[in-house]
Parts: C-alpha cells; structure tokens; sequence
C-alpha cells in the first residue's frame, strides 16, 4: 500500500482541502476527495458532518478535483507532510476546510465534534 498526501480544490470558490490516503496505486484515482468522501457514494456525503463534507454537498462533486501532493511507501512519513502544511495558520484562513492540525487522520475526530 502507498500513502499519499493530496490536495482537494472547490472549482467553484478555490477552497482547498489537504489531506491522507491510503491507497492501492496512486496513479489510479480511487474516487477519494477527502473527509470520508468517495464521488461514487452519495452516502459518503449526503448527511454531512464536516466543512468539507457540506460544501461537496452543495456544489456536487464533479467541481472538486483532487491532486496528489506527495507519495509514500509509509503512513508516518505521509502524516509528517501533513502536518507540516496543515499547521493552526492553515486551519484559520478562510481559503481552507481543514478544521484540525494535520499530522493525525481524521474521521474519529469528526465523529466527535460534529455528531
């Protein structure tokens, strides 16, 4: 498996969501957006919880593109990038999703902050 640490843009207003993923070849787009969201399953994002979650809600996910940033053979080292671009600076610009630091995965924490 490869980790990869991708970026995923809002066509519409320029936000910018960044992020990990696990995946098999990251040369072969698996339909992950990011924040739990797969384009090819509307129950990945039709009762959001997340910033980013509503707004693939709202535009659609065909104006969201996602690009891989940085690949690797390792989670930490994935984790490390991440956390190193998502700092507490990034979280608070208005240009951005991201509603944590980086560096420690998401989805446990958004169960608990937005359920």
């Amino acid at each position: 498996m490869k980790y990869i640490v991708y970026q995923t843009l809002n066509k519409i207003n320029n936000k910018i969501y960044i992020g990990v993923h696990k995946c098999k070849d990251p040369e072969v787009f698996d339909g992950y957006i990011g924040c739990g969201v797969i384009i090819t399953s509307p129950s990945s994002y039709m009762k959001p919880y997340t910033p980013f979650q509503y707004a693939v809600k709202k535009y659609g996910t065909s104006n969201f593109i996602r690009t891989t940033l940085r690949v690797y053979d390792n989670e930490e080292d994935a984790y490390d990038l991440e956390k190193k671009i998502v700092t507490k600076e990034f979280i608070d610009r208005d240009d951005t999703y991201n509603v944590k630091v980086g560096g420690f995965g998401g989805s446990s924490y958004y169960s608990r902050i937005y359920q």
